[in-house]
């Protein structure tokens, strides 16, 4: 990424938490008495699958970068497009989130996956970028544990405000960020330098 790799770093973290910061709040509302207990355990499973399959995909697309290297910036477009065009559609069609109140390791390891598969093809997408990972899965460690935290133990008070609009948004600001790669890597916009 050229300009301001801290702020993309940032942005696309914010964007890819928001799955799991929806899914924190859905069990935030219905956890009992331990809130803090169910919101650690959470944000803590969150945090290391999402920033786990982001490496793993980087590592992935690292391996094929040299083969594709001409069009990369495409691929990028494409995944982050996909990804967030994903997260807008499940925002405004998708069927409700649930979680019960039993949080065993099964569940917490199912939904700690599924919140994160979508950090796989952006790890891919990293590679494709030509950045290190390492401030990437910084800031997806750290925003995906802050706002799973917070979604988790604030989730009974923040999901009747917030509802699917965080989804909506972590989705849009995927999207943007794959238009401004690709607009960058191709000079229809902004100079590359």
């Amino acid at each position: 990424m050229r300009g301001a790799p801290m702020l993309t770093a940032l942005l696309i973290a914010i964007g890819l938490s928001m799955d799991s910061f929806a899914v924190a709040m859905a069990c935030g509302a219905t956890s009992g008495k331990n809130r803090l207990g169910n919101a650690a355990i959470l944000s803590f499973s969150f945090c290391f699958f999402q920033t786990a399959l982001a490496a793993i995909g980087w590592f992935a697309g690292f391996a094929f970068l040299s083969a594709i290297e001409s069009y990369d910036h495409w691929i990028a477009f494409i995944l982050l497009c996909y990804v967030g065009g994903k997260m807008v559609y499940e925002s405004i069609f998708g069927a409700k989130i649930k979680c019960d109140k039993s949080l065993g390791l099964a569940r917490v390891v199912t939904l700690s996956l599924a919140t994160s598969m979508d950090a796989l093809a952006v790890g891919i997408g990293f590679a494709f970028m030509g950045v290190g990972p390492a401030v990437y899965l910084l800031a997806i460690a750290a925003v995906t544990l802050a706002l799973s935290f917070i979604g988790a133990y604030f989730g009974s008070h923040m999901r009747a405000t917030l509802g699917r609009n965080a989804e909506l948004f972590g989705g849009v600001v995927l999207i943007a960020i794959g238009v401004k790669i690709l607009l960058e890597h191709t000079g229809w916009f902004f100079a590359s330098p």
